[in-house]
């Protein structure tokens, strides 16, 4: 169980390559094809059910659902004795970057749910299990290509570590403050010494390979090194959309996976949020699309779905009208 172990010791877990570099080759020229028709003004996140050529539907779903994911997921059902599956929204990235002269992008996955004591109680337990699955199509270089995480920042969960957590966040939070107040100094001042100072690690996955991080983990999109910011053209409307030389584009792949429980959690925050009711269908919505190229990954999501179904019925039902 080297992966429950990994995972929980480390809050994550980087998998060995789903895909080999020719397929990776391929997958970017199909991507590049879909993005040049894709309408630039909704951003730079492509949801799966937006693809347009079925074939490249199919290669993403059965690129997240590979034979080393179903290993994964059969190890974490057998250490949490409950069903998890990959989850919605399956989607496609390109060139999502993080802009050092105006922000930092450390975040939570998790932070809207902390803002509620319902929500609280399950990222409390032991058995909390809700993750981003992250699939880089490059190296991670100058120009980005994976992430960055805070180290052990997915610990000390629990009402009775509350203090020690909001002790060990003092760094970044001095580090947020001092790029809010002093912009300048830090853009010129060494990453690597904000990175040491806040105790965060770059990660350098193989291409191809699956980067699992809890949703309680502190990380960001490792950002664009500050000697090659210049190079990047940054969108005006987009915070975290740039250009920068293709030959440097970057890929990532994200879904979504964990329990209903988790779920539960994720789904009472979003669903408070406004303009957000209908996620949850969508969610249902989307693995019906799933189901036409991979019937056994809807079948999976939707065990770990249905026992929120008659929760979220009116929601649901209000949606579909």
């Amino acid at each position: 169980m080297e992966i429950v172990q990994n995972f929980t010791n480390n809050g994550f877990f980087i998998s060995q390559p789903i895909i080999g570099e020719n397929e990776i080759d391929s997958t970017r020229k199909d991507l590049d094809n879909e993005f040049e028709n894709f309408d630039r003004s909704k951003g730079s996140t492509l949801k799966i059910s937006e693809v347009k050529d079925p074939k490249i539907i199919k290669k993403i779903i059965d690129i997240l659902y590979s034979q080393e994911t179903k290993k994964i997921i059969s190890d974490l059902e057998s250490h949490y004795n409950k069903p998890v599956s990959l989850l919605p929204p399956l989607e496609i990235m390109k060139n999502y970057h993080v802009n050092l002269k105006t922000h930092l992008g450390w975040h939570r996955d998790c932070g809207g749910e902390l803002e509620h004591d319902y929500c609280k109680e399950k990222l409390f337990k032991k058995d909390y299990l809700f993750t981003k699955v992250g699939i880089y199509l490059q190296n991670n270089t100058e120009y980005g290509g994976s992430i960055d995480i805070i180290k052990t920042s997915h610990k000390n969960f629990s009402k009775s570590q509350l203090i020690l957590r909001k002790i060990k966040s003092i760094p970044l939070r001095f580090t947020q403050s001092f790029h809010k107040y002093f912009s300048k100094l830090y853009y010129f001042l060494p990453e690597k010494l904000f990175m040491f100072l806040v105790n965060a690690k770059r990660l350098y996955p193989m291409k191809g390979s699956a980067v699992f991080f809890d949703s309680r983990l502190v990380h960001r999109g490792s950002p664009i090194s500050k000697n090659k910011l210049n190079e990047a053209l940054f969108s005006k409307k987009f915070v975290y959309s740039a250009e920068i030389p293709k030959q440097f584009d970057k890929y990532a792949i994200y879904s979504h996976f964990g329990t209903a429980e988790a779920v539960d959690s994720y789904m009472y925050d979003r669903l408070k949020r406004k303009g957000n009711d209908n996620e949850f269908k969508n969610w249902l919505d989307e693995v019906k699309v799933i189901e036409k190229y991979n019937p056994e990954l809807a079948k999976k999501m939707l065990i770990v779905l249905d026992p929120l179904k008659s929760k979220y019925s009116d929601i649901i039902n209000k949606t579909s009208k």
